[in-house]
């Protein structure tokens, strides 16, 4: 008899699409800030709790490749979901009370965060080994996965604004949920015997970062930053105030993502008919509109324009900036003198960088948030980010200049 695997290769393929689609079903993600207001925990908190997770996986970035190490990349990728449902199950437990268990809601951020990153990060390894280190399978598998990952995200976005209405543990137990057939999905795959270099990760190597390199490697996280602190901590606030009926708030929210994938679809087709400055104007233009739409919503509401059409305005804006920064990053980021190595690297500096700037602005817009109003917060946070946006300009210029008298 011949020796067979245990699942066709195209099987193990197909659940491993599946693990991917599954685990991006984020059903408490777009009602978590709501779900923190109802248990009445105070702004400077909620903001502390939505910082300390984004930080955690940002700082966590040493576990997948310890995890890889010492385990199959098949086994990491359970243990990061396995995280993630102790996470949300931690924080379930902690305000299953009037009295919030604040140390445990940290210690529930922490290991959320912990396996989010994880999961992430290792997936990736585990696709490698079922696609035997070919670049172009891996590859193609990998762009499948984008279309059913957002509409995932969507239809569990909305979902979960419709599960919260009844009752609001039950997004948090949609995901808990989630995490449990993620891990199915993954136990079902049978990965190939191979060489262990080809999930290993890759050695750490010392180089130098150039300085324009560094400088988009900055613009990235910046404007990232921008983006997603205003959608992570402040934009909920702002629906909640102009009391959009929880049935629709997850549906609202992914306003956002629809309007961001939107962008990332036509990005390409843009850069090669337009350039790449064109995009960074359209991108600088559209996030610094978004944030003048949110501060500018009380006079707009004196001109007809309501509080939520102004608001749903801005968050498509915001959306479609949001989703034309890395293209923009990469169109500039040029890394054809780096190894594989050293271009991963970066990427996880520039993911760090994100971290820290998203964290920064967390604090000063929970500050901004409950001293001056919400107004006053998206009027600073729109100067700060024009001011980026010169400092950038700048730069760009300066570079192309330079580029023209090495051609003379």
């Amino acid at each position: 008899m011949t020796n067979r695997q245990p699942l066709p290769e195209s099987i193990s393929q197909r659940l491993f699409l599946a693990y991917r689609i599954i685990s991006r079903s984020y059903f408490h993600l777009p009602v978590l800030l709501l779900y923190f207001w109802t248990i009445d925990i105070g702004m400077y908190r909620i903001i502390f709790l939505l910082a300390l997770y984004g930080l955690t996986s940002t700082f966590s970035s040493g576990i997948p490749g310890w995890l890889l190490r010492h385990t199959s990349p098949k086994q990491a990728v359970i243990i990061g979901e396995l995280a993630k449902a102790l996470g949300i199950g931690l924080l379930l437990w902690s305000t299953r009370q009037s009295d919030v268990n604040l140390p445990l809601l940290v210690v529930s951020q922490i290991i959320g965060g912990a396996g989010f990153t994880t999961a992430l990060t290792t997936d990736a390894a585990l696709l490698r080994q079922l696609t035997k280190g070919s670049q172009q399978r891996f590859m193609q598998i990998q762009t499948t996965s984008q279309s059913g990952m957002f509409i995932a995200t969507l239809i569990a976005g909305s979902l979960g604004s419709i599960l919260f209405d009844y009752n609001p543990q039950w997004p948090f137990l949609a995901a808990i949920l989630v995490s449990i057939l993620s891990v199915g999905s993954v136990m079902l795959i049978h990965p190939p015997k191979e060489d262990p270099s080809l999930a290993a990760p890759a050695e750490m190597t010392t180089f130098t970062i150039r300085t324009d390199q560094y400088f988009w490697m900055l613009f990235y996280a910046i404007s990232r930053a921008f983006t997603l602190a205003p959608f992570i901590g402040f934009i909920p606030f702002y629906f909640i105030m102009v009391n959009v009926d929880p049935l629709l708030f997850g549906a609202v929210l992914s306003c956002f993502t629809l309007s961001s994938w939107g962008a990332i679809r036509i990005a390409g087709s843009f850069i090669k008919r337009y350039g790449v400055i064109a995009l960074l104007v359209t991108t600088s233009l559209f996030m610094a509109a978004a944030l003048v739409f949110f501060a500018s919503s009380e006079w707009l509401a004196t001109q007809g324009i309501d509080y939520f059409t102004s608001g749903l305005i801005a968050l498509v804006l915001l959306g479609f900036g949001s989703g034309t920064i890395r293209p923009v990053t990469m169109a500039n980021l040029d890394l054809s003198a780096n190894s594989p190595a050293e271009r991963m690297q970066l990427f996880a500096r520039m993911e760090r960088d994100f971290g820290l700037c998203n964290a920064c602005l967390l604090a000063l817009g929970a500050w901004l948030l409950v001293s001056k109003g919400f107004t006053n917060l998206m009027l600073v946070f729109f100067f700060l980010y024009i001011l980026v946006v010169c400092i950038s300009a700048v730069f760009y210029m300066r570079k192309l200049h330079s580029e023209e008298h090495r051609c003379i």
